[in-house]
């Protein structure tokens, strides 16, 4: 490298790569060069992230281990303890598990971070859980590069309860979609749908650019990067029950379909999201269709059509295409009609076919096989008032640049105000902890030592208490010892009014 620089000083074109040098920081390995540029990254590049590396909090958040709390911990001894004593006792405290899982910063430790996290979730302590526990647990496999394990334990809240705050998610989903990996980004999002809320306007906007870029290009498949379990080919087990219950959808949690979750988690996030009343309307409709509501298309559609609102032609195009699928569908199908969501089998569940059928009547199922013509009618006709050239992708990055702009030093402060409460949280609870620990063994002393003095008082005051001991003795036990006829035990004095006079026994006179 030397040598080669020491030709260019003669060059006539070296100030300008000098001037090229100097804007770059040029960053050396064994086998070659590469520049880093200096500039901050572009708000509108999905390849350098839409993010700046402060909103990650990184330092605040490594600060945590500089704690004389956390310091001090040995995650394999801590480990080795907190399962023992579950083991022991089947117990497992909220803040053991947060001092836990903050102190883990290596991939080795995660398998064990897992294990905890579903005994405090199965445990009755699931509800003292502190809100850094499900920062760190994300932070933790983030860092790890373990996305794929992440998700499944994200998805399955029922088993780990790990949730996602509005920060998190949208370090998530900017993570996400600077990898190209635009199905967890929406996944993501559909955790903010299922919460039904999806928080400040940077989180909103994150949602629907998210679900858009994966209605784009639905990268990685499949949708579930879980492998499908093998059928077992053991005996079958039959459990016996009291009684069959009716089959149930909730049409929010049983969804399963990426097309009806990412339509949903679309169509919520477009009607709140502000700024823009094309990409709104336009989003809500692309989402209603592809969850399968078209009554709720049909619906948005005549308001369009009534309030002269704009849609882009880009949505019309997308709602047309979803509307033929839709139709060969019903007349692909035996019964002329469009498939409904998939029911889940659980245990004791009825699911045959007329439980299912008789269930969709009591939710009131739209008629899609009546609505779906209807709406293709409404595309046809020149009602619809059309906006051209809208990129709704890059519309929807302009508006999450322009919340960035407004709200993301704000939302940073939170953050960091946010770590420095979590850090006094863990050292009260702690002593909230030691403090109930220290009180419990002092009333466990204060028992023993009450039935120690208990048990020196019946040796003391044993011949006072001779014939209450005898009662207490079997039958068998009792032979050589007899009471008198009108013996009341002393304990019994209290309770009795009138307590009879002994008899003298009279003696036989010899004749």
């Amino acid at each position: 490298m030397r040598f080669l620089l020491r030709n260019l000083l003669g060059k006539p074109g070296f100030r300008t790569l000098q001037k090229e040098l100097l804007s770059h920081r040029w960053i050396g390995t064994s086998s070659c060069f590469h520049a880093e540029s200096t500039s901050p990254p572009s708000a509108t590049s999905s390849t350098d992230g839409y993010l700046r590396e402060a909103y990650h909090c990184s330092l605040a958040w490594n600060k945590r281990l500089e704690t004389p709390l956390l310091k001090k911990i040995n995650l394999d001894d801590f480990f080795y303890d907190m399962d023992r004593r579950y083991q022991e006792d089947k117990v497992i405290s909220a803040i053991d598990v947060d001092l836990y899982v903050n102190r883990v910063t290596e991939e080795e430790h995660l398998e064990e971070l897992e294990e905890i996290v579903h005994r405090l979730r199965r445990s009755p302590a699931t509800a003292d859980a502190l809100p850094s526990t499900s920062h760190a647990v994300i932070r933790a496999y983030l860092k790890a590069g373990k996305i794929d394990d992440l998700m499944r334990i994200l998805n399955d809240r029922w088993n780990y309860g790990i949730f996602v705050d509005y920060h998190i998610a949208n370090i998530l989903m900017d993570e996400f979609l600077k990898q190209g990996n635009n199905r967890d980004a929406a996944k993501v999002a559909s955790l903010l749908m299922l919460e039904e809320d999806f928080g400040s306007p940077t989180s909103c906007s994150f949602a629907v650019l998210s679900c858009l870029k994966y209605i784009q290009n639905p990268t990685p498949e499949p949708w579930d990067s879980q492998p499908a379990k093998a059928e077992s080919e053991e005996e079958e087990v039959k459990v016996r029950l009291f009684n069959l219950r009716n089959p149930y959808f909730d049409d929010h949690f049983d969804l399963t379909s990426a097309d009806h979750v990412v339509g949903k988690t679309l169509a919520l996030s477009s009607r709140q999201l502000m700024g823009d009343d094309v990409l709104s309307k336009s989003g809500e409709l692309i989402g209603w269709a592809m969850y399968g509501k078209w009554n709720k298309v049909e619906s948005l559609l005549k308001q369009c059509a009534t309030a002269k609102t704009s849609i882009s032609e880009e949505a019309l195009n997308q709602l047309s295409d979803l509307c033929e699928k839709a139709l060969a569908e019903i007349e692909a199908s035996s019964t002329k009609s469009l498939s409904k969501p998939k029911v889940h089998q659980f245990p004791g569940v009825n699911l045959d076919e007329k439980e299912v059928t008789e269930m969709w009547k009591r939710l009131n199922y739209p008629d899609n096989e009546k609505i779906v013509p209807r709406v293709k009618e409404l595309l046809s006709s020149n009602q619809l008032k059309t906006v051209k050239d809208f990129n709704m992708v890059k519309k929807a990055e302009h508006l999450l640049s322009s919340a960035l702009a407004e709200r993301e030093d704000k939302e940073i402060n939170e953050q960091l105000k946010a770590y420095e409460d979590w850090n006094e949280q863990r050292v009260s609870e702690l002593n909230n902890q030691m403090t109930r620990f220290r009180k419990f063994e002092v009333m466990e002393n204060i028992e023993a030592k009450k039935k120690e003095l208990k048990e020196k008082e019946e040796v003391i005051f044993f011949f006072d208490n001779e014939e209450e001991w005898m009662m207490r003795l079997p039958p068998e036990e009792q032979q050589g010892y007899k009471l008198a006829t009108n013996y009341f035990p002393n304990s019994w004095i209290p309770f009795v009014k009138t307590i009879p006079e002994k008899k003298e026994k009279k003696k036989k006179k010899v004749a």
